[in-house]
Parts: structure tokens; C-alpha cells; sequence
């Protein structure tokens, strides 16, 4: 029987194809994601001005929301204004009791004038025991006087202190109506719109860190000989044509412990597997958007 020569090159072809399928199995999937943080106000309010968007990339500090102020500034102005009123009413402690200590200064000085003259017979003991009741007394009033003073200048600072305390708290809040971005990053998602009201903790729109995006993926134990923190490994994405672009990344996380896949990365068989969790940081590339899925392929040998 004659031997058709093109079967042993088409069976080393299919060889060759099955050996390349097998090779170019993905290590693993994952889901591209990105740092994102819901920005809400602290403070229940009116929008008065929101200049950011979706799609606009915003720098940290830079104010993205500012909610109506003029109920928490009325606030301030009538407790600031109860706090100027209460000053005036501080007792001047010192000027109180300066007339009391003028008085005892000149008995003072008639006792040492009179001791004397007790001593020489040109004046009577009583009129030196006279003077020492006399001063016995003032001292007890100037002590009187300084005691209820400090009552009623404590009483008096106490509320300005309260007020003063209430005043700041409301500066807090009016602080808090101006919603500032925490980190740079794109608006990816608008949740109020201008002249709209939110309640506190509301969200008002998502940043994301688009510049920064990552790959969460689970590997089996095996796999993790073949990899280390820093390491360059190749992701790849669907492209046009069913096709797959490759992205450079680099393995910038690996769990200690093992843990059962995620249900949303793979199948029911899978799921039951202990794997280990793999962060994966991309570079930069405009085209990636969270929640693409991506393939995994680690280095040959490690």
C-alpha cells in the first residue's frame, strides 16, 4: 500500500500546535481593578458648587464639593457674639480688691505709728488692740472678697469656655461643607449634581487612581516557586479582533496564607482549591478600564 508522504508532517504539525496551546495556557486569571475611594461630605447639606465631572482628573487637595454654609455661619456669628457680651462681665479681681488692701495698708502704717508711743505711755493698749481687731477684719474680708471674685470669675470663664468650644465646633462644620479630593485621581462616577441636597456620608462621586491600575489573582502553592516580590511578569488583555494585547507588569503583593478562590474568578471545581492571593501593579496604559479581565503568565523557571 502506498504511503501518503504529507501524513508524518501533518501529524508533527498537530504535535506542534498541541504543544504550543499547552504552553500558552494562561498561569491565571484575575479582574484589572483600580484604588478608588467613594468621596462624601461629612455634613448634611445643599450643593452649591460641585466643579469636578466624570472622566476629569483631579489633584489632591483640590476642592471637588462645597455645600450651603449660611445656617452653621449664623451659628457661629450668634455664639461669637454671646462671647464678646460675657467678657466685659469678668471681674477685675485685682481693682476690687485694691481699695480693700489701701485700707489696710494705712491701718497698717496708724499701728506702727501708735506701737510706740504704747511703749512710751503716749498712748493707750486699746487703742493699739483697736487697730489689730480692725486689721483682723479687713484681712478677713479681702480674703471673703478674693474668694467669691474667683467664684465669679470661674463661673463667667467657664461659659465663655463653653461658648468658645460650641464656636469651634462650628467652624469644624462649616470647615467640613468644603470637600476636598484625598488623593489625585479621575472622577469616575457622579452619585448628586449641583443645587442637589446630600445627607451626611452620602457619596457624591467615586475617584479612582486610573494611573495605577493592578490585577488581583489567586495561585495555586505550586506556582508561587516561580515568583517573587518584583517580579516581571506578562498580562494580557482582550483586544480588537479577538486578539491579546500584552501588558508589562509586576508582582507587587503575596499573601501569607492560603485562602479558597474568590467565586467570581473561577470555576466551581476551582473554587474549592486553596490558592494564594497575587497583586499584580500595570503600567500605565489609558485603554485599561476596572473590571476587564486579564490572563496571567508567569515567568518560565524561577
Amino acid at each position: 500500500m502506498t504511503r501518503n508522504p504529507f501524513v508524518p508532517i501533518l501529524l508533527g504539525c498537530l504535535v506542534l500546535l498541541s504543544a504550543c496551546g499547552r504552553s500558552g495556557k494562561p498561569d491565571a486569571y484575575g479582574i484589572i481593578d483600580a484604588h478608588s475611594w467613594m468621596i462624601a461630605a461629612s455634613e448634611a447639606g445643599q450643593i452649591m458648587a460641585l466643579p469636578v465631572e466624570e472622566g476629569q482628573r483631579v489633584e489632591r487637595g483640590a476642592v471637588a464639593v462645597q455645600l450651603d454654609t449660611a445656617a452653621l455661619s449664623l451659628q457661629l456669628r450668634a455664639f461669637e457674639a454671646q462671647i464678646r457680651a460675657l467678657q466685659p462681665t469678668v471681674p477685675d479681681v485685682g481693682r476690687q480688691l485694691d481699695v480693700l488692701h489701701r485700707q489696710r495698708e494705712s491701718l497698717q502704717n496708724e499701728r506702727e505709728r501708735i506701737a510706740p508711743l504704747v511703749s512710751s505711755g503716749a498712748a493707750s493698749r486699746r487703742q493699739l488692740d483697736n487697730l489689730d481687731d480692725q486689721l483682723r477684719v479687713l484681712d478677713s474680708q479681702i480674703s471673703a472678697a478674693r474668694s467669691s471674685l474667683s467664684r465669679e470669675t470661674a463661673a463667667v470663664l467657664v461659659n465663655i469656655e463653653s461658648l468658645k468650644s460650641q464656636a469651634d465646633i462650628v467652624r469644624d462644620r462649616i470647615a467640613r461643607c468644603t470637600v476636598t479630593c484625598p488623593e489625585t485621581g479621575t472622577v469616575t462616577a457622579l452619585y448628586a449634581h449641583l443645587h442637589e441636597f446630600v445627607d451626611a456620608g452620602h457619596p457624591i462621586f467615586k475617584l479612582a487612581d486610573l494611573q495605577h491600575m493592578y490585577v488581583d489573582a489567586w495561585l495555586e502553592g505550586g506556582d508561587l516557586t516561580r515568583i517573587a516580590l518584583g517580579d516581571a511578569v506578562d498580562v494580557k488583555v482582550d483586544a480588537e479582533g479577538g486578539t491579546l494585547r500584552t501588558l508589562p507588569g509586576r508582582i507587587s503583593y503575596i499573601s501569607d496564607e492560603a485562602e479558597f478562590t474568590p467565586n467570581k474568578v473561577l470555576t466551581r471545581d476551582t473554587r474549592a482549591s486553596l490558592v494564594y492571593h497575587v497583586r499584580i501593579d500595570l503600567a500605565e496604559d489609558a485603554r485599561l478600564r476596572s473590571g476587564m479581565p486579564a490572563e496571567i503568565y508567569l515567568p518560565s523557571q524561577k
